[in-house]
C-alpha cells in the first residue's frame, strides 16, 4: 500500500535548494542592468516567483496524481508530442520579427515542445520496458522499436533546429536503456546512423561551425563567435575560491549575453567562487543519486524507468549546462534545471520533481517481500 503523506526529504530539500539559490540568483542577474536601463528592477525576479509558485501547485499536483495515470498517459504523450512539433515548425512563435522555431506563444508563456518531448520519451520508454519481459529487451527488435520513436521526435527536433536538444533525447533514450539492461551492442549500432547525421546537420550549418571555433578559440575570437565562450570563463576566473560575493558580479553588465538563463552557472562561478559551483554540482548529484537508488527499489518495472528516466532528465540538463558554462562543450541553449530563470523549463522540472517525490513513496520490493 502507498504510503500517505511520506516522500524522500532529501530529494526534496535538494530541489527547494535549487530553486531557492535560483531565486536568489535570477534577481543578482537581472536587478543592476533594469536598473541601469531605468526599468523596475524586480521585473524578472517577480516573475520568477510566480513561476516558482505556479511550479510548486504543479509539483503538489504531480505528486498527488497515481503513478497508474502516467501510465495510461504515456503512449498518448508522444502523439501528443509530434503534434506540438509539427506545430512550432509551422507557427513559430515571433520574436523582434524573427522567427524563432523552438517556440511556441501561449500568451501569458512562451513553450518549448521540446521540452514536453523529454517527457514524452521517459513515460514511452518506462511505458514500453514495463510491458515488455527481459528476455524481450535483450532482442534487436526491442531497440529498434525504442529508437524508431524517439528517433522521430529527435528529427523534428532537429529540424527545428535545436541540436543540442535533439542530441539530449538520444543520449536520455541510451542512459534509460542502458539501466533497464538493454544489449550495449544494440544501442551503439542504433546511434551511428543518429550520430551521422548530426555530424551531417553540425559541418553543414555555418551557426554550429562558428559555435566550434569559439568553443576551440575563445580567446581568439573573444569579440565574435568566442564572446560567450570566453566571458564565461572569464567570470570563473574572476571568482576564485570564495567569488566576489553575490549581487557583486560586473559579467551581467551586458558582458556575459543570456546570463540569467544560460549562463547563470557561470555567472555564480563569479559571484560565489569554486565553493558556489561545486555545492550547485554536489546537490546534483545527490539527486542523480537519491532519484536512480530510491526508483531501483520499486516492485514496479514501470516506476523504476520512470523514476531513472526523470532523474536522469534533470542531471542531464544540469551536465549540459555546466559543460557548457565550463567551455567544454559549445553553447546548446540548456538552462540550468529550478536555477535558471524560465517559466515553461521551471514548472516542467517541478512537476519531474512532484513525480520523482510520488515514486519516492511508492512499495518497495524489500517491504512487498517482508510483507
Amino acid at each position: 500500500m502507498v504510503r500517505d503523506f511520506y516522500f524522500d526529504r532529501v530529494l526534496f530539500v535538494s530541489f527547494l535548494v535549487l530553486a531557492i539559490i535560483g531565486i536568489i540568483f535570477v534577481y543578482s542577474a537581472t536587478s543592476v542592468p533594469l536598473a541601469l536601463e531605468g526599468k523596475d528592477s524586480l521585473k524578472y525576479l517577480k516573475r520568477e516567483i510566480i513561476f516558482l509558485v505556479l511550479g510548486s501547485i504543479v509539483m503538489v499536483g504531480a505528486y498527488l496524481t497515481p503513478i497508474s495515470f502516467w501510465k495510461k498517459f504515456a503512449y498518448p504523450s508522444v502523439l501528443i508530442s509530434l503534434i506540438l512539433l509539427v506545430i512550432v515548425l509551422l507557427f513559430p512563435a515571433n520574436f523582434d520579427s524573427t522567427h524563432v522555431k523552438r517556440w511556441l506563444d501561449l500568451g501569458f508563456i512562451n513553450f518549448q515542445p521540446s521540452e514536453f518531448a523529454k517527457f514524452s520519451v521517459v513515460l514511452f520508454t518506462a511505458a514500453y520496458i514495463g510491458k515488455k519481459n527481459e528476455e524481450f529487451l535483450k532482442k534487436f527488435e526491442a531497440s529498434i522499436a525504442m529508437f524508431a520513436v524517439v528517433g522521430i521526435l529527435s528529427l523534428l527536433v532537429l529540424i527545428e533546429p535545436h541540436k543540442g536538444a535533439a542530441l539530449y533525447l538520444i543520449i536520455l533514450l541510451m542512459l534509460i536503456m542502458f539501466s533497464s539492461n538493454f544489449r550495449i551492442k544494440h544501442l551503439v549500432l542504433l546511434s551511428i546512423p543518429g550520430l551521422i547525421l548530426f555530424a551531417f546537420k553540425i559541418m553543414t550549418s555555418n551557426y554550429a561551425k562558428n559555435r566550434i571555433v569559439g568553443l576551440l578559440d575563445p580567446e581568439g575570437h573573444r569579440t565574435d563567435v568566442g564572446l560567450q565562450a570566453f566571458q564565461s570563463i572569464l567570470s570563473f576566473a574572476k571568482g576564485g575560491l570564495l567569488g566576489e560575493g553575490i549581487g557583486t558580479g560586473t559579467q551581467k553588465l551586458k558582458y556575459l549575453p543570456e546570463i540569467h538563463t544560460d549562463y547563470i552557472y557561470a555567472l555564480i562561478g563569479e559571484e560565489a567562487g569554486f565553493i558556489g559551483s561545486v555545492i550547485i554540482i554536489a546537490v546534483f548529484l545527490i539527486i542523480l543519486y537519491r532519484g536512480v537508488s530510491i526508483s531501483l527499489q520499486k516492485d514496479d518495472k514501470f516506476v523504476q524507468a520512470l523514476g531513472v528516466g526523470l532523474t536522469y532528465l534533470i542531471v542531464i540538463q544540469a551536465l549540459f549546462h555546466i559543460m557548457v558554462n565550463l567551455n567544454i562543450m559549445p553553447s546548446t541553449g540548456f538552462t540550468l534545471p529550478f536555477v535558471s530563470y524560465g517559466g515553461s523549463s521551471l514548472i516542467m522540472n517541478m512537476a519531474y520533481a512532484g513525480i520523482l517525490l510520488r515514486i519516492s513513496k511508492e512499495p518497495n520490493k524489500f517491504n512487498l517481500k517482508k510483507g
